[in-house]
């Protein structure tokens, strides 16, 4: 008989025979553990919770470059004070606010002065043309 021929059943009172190659052994169900540790010479630094963000702050940062950049420069100004007073993070946020404020707002009236002047320019040169 060959390896791959099918066998009848032995009767349940036989004996059974090993097979005649070795089996490998199982794997463990789960994995080994981990070494064991050694006792750390400092114990952890305790959890320190950090204070929140000051809401004036972040409204600083936005406004000042996405909605309205006065509003941020306000915004800024009204976080600083209330920073001080009750120790909230986010100075940071403020200072942003401020200065980005106060450039995107001279920004806009620089540009504002310049648009004045060319429409003055051309509104000038228009009527005196007209006017001929």
């Amino acid at each position: 008989m060959s390896e791959f021929e099918l066998r009848p059943a032995a009767p349940p009172d036989a004996e059974v025979t090993p097979p005649p190659h070795p089996v490998p052994p199982v794997p463990p169900a789960y994995p080994q553990p981990y070494p064991p540790t050694y006792p750390q010479p400092y114990p952890p630094p305790p959890y320190v919770v950090q204070p929140p963000v000051n809401t004036y702050a972040i409204l600083a940062a936005i406004f000042a470059f996405v909605v309205f950049p006065p509003l941020g420069i306000y915004f800024g100004y009204k976080a600083r004070e209330q920073i001080a007073q009750t120790g909230e993070r986010g100075i940071e946020l403020a200072k942003v606010g401020i200065v980005g404020g106060w450039i995107i707002t001279g920004l806009q009236a620089a540009f504002l002065v310049v648009w004045c002047g060319f429409f003055l320019t051309f509104f000038t040169t228009f009527a005196t043309q007209a006017g001929r």
